[in-house]
């Protein structure tokens, strides 16, 4: 199975809230269609202010058909 993971932005500042995963494998552009729409109903919900991406995959879970969880991610430079 090939890992998908999307990472969200925050819309404002650019920073890097996270990484989201679908919990199924599915088909990418659709999996990128949804979570774009839950992120701009949580922004436009004013949800945004202090929020966490467990915040975002729990709103998201909430408020769509398809799972997803958050990834951990880091990188290590040589």
């Amino acid at each position: 199975m090939i890992k998908q993971i999307l990472t969200i932005h925050d819309s404002e500042s650019e920073d890097i809230i996270g990484h989201v995963t679908p919990e199924k494998e599915v088909d990418f552009p659709k999996f990128d269609d949804e979570v774009r729409r839950t992120w701009k109903k949580f922004n436009d919900e004013g949800l945004s202010e202090d929020y966490s991406i467990e915040d975002f995959v729990d709103f998201h879970n909430e408020n769509s058909e398809m799972k997803i969880d958050y990834v951990v991610a880091d990188f290590i430079q040589l």
